[in-house]
């Protein structure tokens, strides 16, 4: 495993990708700065940081969020159909084995995703810290955190427990981005033509994105919304993000294909 995650990682088309998705949040993060600087706006760090999508517009969220899958193909979740191009699949599954072959792909397409998020959340949580580091303490986050969120637990625990709210809204989009990558690579082995691929997943994808509870409602600390609202998407998403790994698993391991 580490050695297929060290592979991607050394790929020009991987990195462009890896160092693209951890430059969004800090282009986020610089244009909050870039407001107190020129406008004395102070910001709590947890109000600036990524996730919170404190900037106009929400250009780095949308950016980021919105095309995510197809992101993660281009890194590593098309890699199923790079090796049906030039025969390597053959190879491999002679030398591992079907299962093990598969298993290898789907596994990698969920790591280095969520692996390369967790990165570009950190780091860009640091950042704010470090940035804004003045306003972390006896500043008032934001509105969200001056209202009386009568019966909302997820809403108390907020403001109680703001650091470690976040870092669990940070873990959870890191494990959707890994199960973003699995999407792509499942659909990939299912239909393994880029023409195909790529805007299958994006549907699959977005069309999470455009109902009324979003997914996007379960990337975004210190809203409104309470567990009643969040648990139904994050059940949903998960049965779409799993289901169709499962299926594309079993179809490749079930049938003479390679």
């Amino acid at each position: 495993m580490k050695s297929h995650l060290l592979r991607i990682y050394k790929n020009k088309k991987s990195m462009l990708i890896f160092w693209f998705i951890l430059f969004l949040p800090l282009m986020d993060l610089a244009q909050l700065y870039n407001e107190t600087l020129k406008l004395g706006v102070s910001y709590n760090p947890l109000i600036a940081s990524f996730l919170t999508g404190s900037t106009q517009g929400h250009i780095g969220q949308m950016l980021l969020f919105w095309f995510l899958p197809i992101y993660l193909l281009i890194m590593c979740s098309d890699d199923y159909i790079q090796d049906t191009e030039n025969g390597y699949n053959s190879i491999l599954i002679s030398k591992l084995g079907k299962k093990t072959y598969i298993r290898n792909k789907l596994l990698i397409s969920f790591f280095a995703p969520g692996l390369t998020m967790l990165i570009a959340l950190t780091l860009n949580l640091i950042m704010s810290v470090l940035l804004f580091t003045t306003e972390l303490e006896g500043s008032a986050l934001s509105s969200f955190f001056q209202t009386n969120w009568s019966g909302n637990k997820l809403a108390d625990l907020s403001q109680s427990y703001p650091l470690t709210v976040y870092i669990v809204f940070l873990l959870n989009v890191s494990l959707m981005t890994g199960f973003a990558g699995l999407l792509g690579a499942s659909i990939s082995m299912i239909i393994p033509y880029r023409k195909y691929t790529y805007p299958l997943t994006f549907f699959v994808w977005f069309i999470q994105i455009t109902l009324n509870n979003s997914i996007i409602g379960i990337f975004q600390p210190f809203t409104e919304y309470g567990f009643n609202n969040l648990l139904p998407i994050l059940v949903r998403s998960l049965v779409i993000l799993l289901m169709i790994p499962l299926i594309s698993y079993i179809y490749k391991v079930k049938t003479d294909e390679l």
